[in-house]
């Protein structure tokens, strides 16, 4: 006999992190799949009811410590080695972070692709920690790394793990306590997209292009008439076939939260107060808010939390080029540190017709909104072009 684990008593608060699975004496408790794509934890007949479960579970207890006695503070910048930089989402901060803190033999733990699916996985070395730079907007399974991440730490070895806040909040949930050679960062998540559509988005490339999809790279930068172009997917596919796709159904359709977890949009982590010595996000406004970063690239936003946090920050700058921030121009411009993902109204139709079992490019098209004409024609202009825009209608409406 099963049973299915809902410590709030509602599915919909349910993040899926992993912490309880984890804990568990009796190893009773596994993830089960529902009809959405999204995993949620199940306990076979051998629990014993000892409520531990319950005690780690980050949407009830955030057993975090005291983060509020540190006076956060902002900077965002960009990593000076190109190479890098062209291969992060952003402006690299996630590899800087761990040059600044780790040495050959720690573990890094962060999300990666293995056979298409996006898992928690450690590295030794920062020649690997590719494997975790761009962003995968697919939850992540991160079960396995928990009691990993336990073991080290109890034999004095360096551990850095990066992760959603719920994620984090889980680990530190897990732990029980705070440990000094522990490094957390947690990203200003916009929600978690469904393991299961993307599965199945998988399966319609394969049929359309005739070949095993080999990788898919989301936010693969490009320059384009003034304009870098963040959210480019690439796909490789067995034969040789190289695609890059500015409107990628499954892109678009993640980003206007066609199928976020339920969760995400009651998400309790969704502020200003964070759970990681180390905040990481998109620099939103850069040509608005940082005039003298004349360069077209990207910047990463990063929020320090902790005194830990302060510790690395102080060696970054050998490794980032950074400026000052006030951290209300990053709240107001990163919707995520104010208030939980708003969830599309067609979600539920949209889940209804995968669930009927029409093709999901036809799901993606009728669901997906296309912007307003006025829309269109300002993200052609120039980014330059546009923030200077932005900095006069600022300065006329004082």
């Amino acid at each position: 006999m099963k049973f299915v684990l809902y410590f709030t008593n509602k599915k919909s608060e349910c993040t899926g992190c992993g912490a309880c699975a984890a804990t568990c004496p009796k190893n009773c408790i596994s993830f089960i799949y529902d009809d959405e794509g999204f995993s949620y934890p199940v306990a076979d007949d051998s629990c014993i009811k000892c409520g531990k479960c319950y005690d780690v579970c980050p949407v009830i207890n955030s057993k975090i410590g005291d983060l509020s006695s540190f006076n956060q503070f902002c900077v965002a910048g960009r990593h000076k080695d190109d190479n890098i930089w062209e291969k992060s989402a952003s402006g690299g901060a996630f590899s800087a972070i761990c040059q600044a803190y780790c040495e050959e033999g720690d573990a890094i733990f962060g999300a990666k692709f293995e056979e298409l699916k996006v898992i928690h996985d450690c590295v030794y070395s920062l020649n690997d920690i590719t494997c975790f730079r761009k962003s995968k907007y697919v939850q992540s399974d991160a079960k396995d790394s928990y009691n990993k991440i336990k073991y080290m730490l109890g034999n004095n070895q360096k551990v850095l793990f990066s992760g959603t806040p719920c994620q984090v909040a889980g680990v530190r949930n897990f732990l029980g306590k705070e440990y000094k050679n522990l490094l957390c960062i947690d990203l200003v998540c916009h929600g978690v997209g469904s393991p299961g559509v993307f599965e199945r988005y998988v399966k319609f490339l394969e049929k359309k292009y005739g070949s095993k999809l080999l990788s898919f790279t989301f936010r693969n930068k490009n320059v384009k008439m003034g304009r870098l172009l963040q959210y480019v997917i690439m796909m490789e596919f067995e034969n040789g076939m190289r695609i890059e796709d500015e409107e990628d159904l499954y892109n678009t359709a993640f980003i206007q939260a066609l199928f976020l977890r339920p969760s995400c949009g009651k998400c309790k982590f969704a502020n200003i107060n964070r759970v990681g010595d180390i905040t990481l996000a998109d620099f939103k406004k850069k040509h608005e808010l940082l005039p003298e970063a004349k360069e077209l690239d990207n910047f990463s936003t990063i929020i320090i939390n902790t005194r830990k946090g302060q510790e690395v920050f102080e060696k970054l700058q050998e490794f980032m080029k950074l400026y000052s921030i006030k951290i209300d121009d990053v709240v107001r411009t990163n919707p995520p540190l104010r208030l939980p993902s708003k969830m599309n109204n067609s979600r539920d139709y949209f889940f209804y017709d995968l669930k009927m079992g029409e093709a999901i490019d036809q799901v993606f098209k009728k669901y997906i909104a296309i912007p307003r004409l006025e829309k269109r024609i300002w993200m052609i202009i120039p980014d330059r072009v546009r923030g200077a825009i932005k900095r006069r209608i600022k300065w006329i409406r004082k």
